[in-house]
């Protein structure tokens, strides 16, 4: 991993404690995530719906409450534009069920990565004029659609542009843009997914009816929207963090025949949906469709009635994120063996990595860059052939702006986009991976210390205050994800007692842990088999010696077959 700090801030913890009725370990978890005054505290332990913003703070809700209304009471057919990830197919949902609600006649068109690449385009315009379109709206997508929304406008098409990527400028000419990162939007909260602006754009669409019907359908979509937000990864902080929570529980109760066919195909149960299950079954899952076939087959799995028919989209699904992992593995160990080569012939790796794996599928670029973005601690970015000339995705560490750093080599793309710590792009006829990777490196001001992750410990926490009801405490604090991660805990002086290897792929490493006050836990480590069979062996090595080590770990319950038993989930041993 990368180099370790323990957080050292100070406060009354046990007046804190004893003010929220939680433990001291929690109320120092709080100080270390400068939660500090009461109302922060209130809000981030028992925050709900009514802590969320009016959504007619944001730019232009007011003026497309309006167009919508006044489209749908005109008879005009309304299109809805997304994206071909959980999140534009999420905020897809949300708007077309509330625009049928009032009676709009909707319908839904997801872009194809392959063919179209990400976002609205001309075509899709020109299908639009061809079907009589009247309004469209897009979600999650529809800022730097300059060219579409032209296009739509020349049509004689109106557009709502509803997005949460950053705003280009100048604007697109959309009749209204709804995106609260536009500098001159008074909407408090800036982070929103897509699926978390339409899920505001839907309160607005409802404001006024207090049927119960419209509260049902509000209450129905927060699944939806909370499904949004953990997959695509915005921070869980604030109104995404309440949105996530509430979404959450919508989820466990979900009636959606197409969720509940994807959970059972993969042997998951809705009562236990948590942020891991959205992160790494239901989005996966979701989000095969759109790398290796078509978004539209994921978009039509949440529109499932039929339970039989659900059962028989939700096991294509499966087997696509099957196939998907399966190439994801052979394309990572192909380009692992490119920088090991590398590493032989330059003796070092650079500090921003540029892969080029011609026979890699372009969906899973920035799957494989992110991995080893992970493994080599350095932006990394992945180019592969396709149909249209060379593209690539790229993931980077903190201090890096990957979008930046590729705007200052705009000359080099065809087409780029992203933001910091993501990107995708097109390179230009002619430009080949190795001048990207000279460009990029040549400007590289990133230090050794840079590279270096920074982990925070919050506690050095001995294994005899894990009990069950600290572990249930510590829910009171998740959702998790990025800008509220997982505590993290950490035991020195620790003795390994036993290892073992297990799992079908012998991808898990099972321990047996005694820290110097002679207390017990069972422990468990996941990884890529290769990572984890290193490490058992270099465990045995250390264990034969009985030599003391440092662990880094969060708590856990492990339950099988109704049996509830304490766990260390293991992050790390130094």
């Amino acid at each position: 991993m990368g180099k370790y700090y323990l957080y050292c801030k100070k406060a009354d913890f046990a007046e804190i404690a004893a003010k929220y009725h939680i433990s001291p370990m929690t109320a120092r978890i709080l100080r270390n995530r400068d939660i500090c005054s009461d109302e922060e505290i209130r809000q981030y332990l028992n925050g709900d719906l009514t802590d969320c913003h009016d959504p007619f703070q944001l730019k232009g809700v007011k003026e497309a409450v309006s167009m919508i209304k006044d489209a749908i009471k005109d008879g005009k057919k309304i299109r809805v534009i997304g994206d071909y990830d959980v999140d534009g197919i999420c905020s897809s949902y949300i708007l077309k069920h509330t625009i049928a609600y009032l009676g709009g006649l909707v319908d839904v068109r997801l872009p194809d990565r392959i063919l179209e690449g990400y976002g609205m385009n001309c075509q899709m315009i020109r299908e639009a004029s061809a079907d009589r379109i009247g309004l469209i709206i897009t979600c999650d997508n529809g800022v730097s659609a300059h060219d579409a929304v032209h296009e739509a406008k020349t049509s004689g098409i109106d557009v709502i542009v509803t997005d949460h990527h950053e705003v280009p400028y100048p604007l697109v000419e959309a009749d209204i843009v709804i995106d609260p990162k536009q500098e001159d939007c008074p909407y408090p909260f800036k982070e929103l997914c897509g699926g978390g602006v339409a899920y505001k754009v839907a309160e607005a669409l409802l404001y006024g009816d207090e049927s119960l019907q419209a509260r049902a359908m509000l209450d129905d979509l927060l699944q939806y929207a909370g499904m949004a937000t953990v997959a695509d990864l915005v921070p869980l902080t604030g109104e995404n963090r309440i949105l996530a929570k509430e979404g959450i529980k919508r989820l466990r109760k979900t009636e959606n025949k197409g969720l509940r066919a994807i959970l059972e195909e993969r042997c998951a149960s809705p009562e236990d949906i948590n942020e891991y299950y959205i992160g790494f079954i239901i989005g996966p899952c979701l989000n095969s469709a759109g790398r290796l076939s078509n978004a539209k087959i994921a978009y039509d799995l949440l529109e499932e009635t039929d339970s039989v028919r659900a059962h028989e989209k939700a096991k294509a699904l499966s087997d696509l994120n099957d196939e998907r992992k399966e190439l994801t593995v052979s394309q990572t160990d192909e380009a692992e063996n490119i920088i090991c080569q590398y590493i032989a012939e330059e003796g070092g790796v650079p500090k921003v990595l540029v892969v080029y794996l011609p026979s890699a599928h372009e969906s899973v670029a920035g799957i494989i860059a992110g991995r080893l973005k992970d493994i080599y601690s350095r932006p990394s970015l992945v180019i592969t052939n396709s149909d249209v000339g060379l593209k690539g995705s790229g993931r980077s560490v903190e201090a890096y702006d990957l979008i930046g750093e590729l705007k200052k080599h705009a000359e080099l793309f065809q087409k780029y986009g992203g933001h910091k710590k993501a990107v995708g792009f097109s390179l230009k006829e002619g430009v080949f991976p190795d001048t990207l990777s000279k460009k990029l490196n040549e400007d590289c001001f990133l230090s050794d210390e840079e590279l270096t992750e920074k982990v925070w410990v919050d506690m050095e926490l001995p294994f005899k205050y894990i009990t069950e009801s600290f572990v249930e405490e510590l829910k009171l604090l998740g959702p998790f994800g990025l800008k509220n991660e997982r505590p993290l805990f950490a035991r020195r002086n620790v003795r390994m007692r036993s290892i073992l290897l297990l799992g079908k792929n012998q991808n898990v490493l099972k321990l047996l842990l005694e820290d110097e006050e002679g207390y017990q836990i069972e422990a468990v480590q996941f990884g890529p088999r290769e990572k984890i069979a290193r490490k058992s062996d270099e465990l045995n090595h250390i264990m034969e010696k009985d030599t003391p080590v440092t662990v880094f770990y969060f708590p856990d319950l492990n339950e099988f077959h109704g049996r509830k038993s304490l766990q260390a989930k293991i992050v790390d041993i130094i």
